[in-house]
């Protein structure tokens, strides 16, 4: 395999669709909420989003590694190269390329700034510094068990109204509240991915949230929060929050069930790739919902 297609898939490229879905439907909302749409920045948002979502993947397969977590045979390392264990990197390198993405994503939110968009770094900032703290010292939010949270905020509310606010110039709460349907899938990824390392992180140290509550506790906080979000969608629609067209998503609900369902009798070694699929699922037709009320009420 070439050597740059290697240092590629050592970013998890598999799992941006999630931040293409969270951002878009930030793009999406935006026009709906407001009428206006710049896409040329949208698209830069969403490829800042996307670097920042590849320096967190390699920031957390270093300080996995640094931190005894990582280890050969345990963990995601079963199903993809892991770019220390696979010999893609050496551990320093993995650091200098995790920091140069971020690095990178930062210097788009400041041409999105030059472009008339003045909190576009702050809010680039702000995910820089979750990216790197889920598992960077001194934070280390994936230890204490605050991972999931950190995930949240970042996938939910920060990149929908960054995006929100980016395709239209407006800040919006209503944003921050349509967003947390995602904000709970992408969240329950990870969760699923610490469910099944339950063992592996409690041997090595690392408090997940799993480990802290359970594996138990953790499967139904799983459960709800892959089912949660249907009921919320309808919430939101009732209270005008969100176009009638976004209820669509809700025909992804039989997966969340399927979903749900698997994980009361086994944790599968793919977790978190069924998960985050599960996301696609809901947050494409939620994008598509609100992208043609959008359009319609642009008419």
């Amino acid at each position: 395999m070439p050597r740059a297609l290697e240092v590629f898939i050592s970013t998890r490229p598999w799992s941006f669709p999630m931040t293409i879905v969270c951002v878009g439907f930030g793009i999406a909302y935006g026009f709906w909420l407001t009428g206006s749409i710049d896409v040329p920045l949208s698209l830069l948002a969403l490829l800042g989003s996307v670097l920042l979502h590849a320096a967190a993947n390699v920031w957390n397969d270093y300080f996995d590694y640094r931190y005894g977590i990582d280890r050969p045979g345990v963990g995601t390392t079963v199903y993809r190269p892991h770019p220390i264990f696979a010999n893609i990197m050496v551990p320093g390198h993995v650091l200098v390329f995790g920091t140069s993405l971020g690095l990178a994503a930062l210097g788009i939110g400041w041409a999105l700034v030059l472009a008339g968009r003045p909190l576009a770094l702050l809010l680039g900032l702000a995910g820089f510094i979750l990216a790197y703290s889920y598992t960077g010292p001194p934070l280390n939010l994936k230890y204490r068990g605050l991972g999931e949270l950190g995930v949240f905020i970042a996938w939910g509310p920060l990149m929908v109204v960054g995006g929100a606010y980016v395709a239209s110039g407006s800040l919006s709460l209503e944003a921050a509240a349509a967003s947390v349907p995602l904000g709970l899938l992408v969240a329950a990824v990870l969760l699923a991915n610490n469910i099944r390392d339950v063992e592996n992180d409690r041997e090595s140290g690392a408090y997940t949230l799993a480990v802290r509550i359970g594996r138990r506790s953790a499967i139904k906080l799983y459960q709800s929060m892959i089912l949660a979000p249907y009921i919320i969608l309808v919430v939101l629609y009732t209270a005008k929050l969100v176009p009638l067209a976004s209820l669509v998503a809700l025909a992804s609900l039989p997966l969340a069930v399927s979903l749900a369902r698997l994980m009361s009798r086994e944790v599968p070694v793919d977790a978190d790739p069924r998960t985050a699929k599960l996301v696609v699922a809901f947050g494409v037709p939620y994008i598509l919902g609100t992208l043609a009320s959008a359009i319609a009420n642009a008419i």
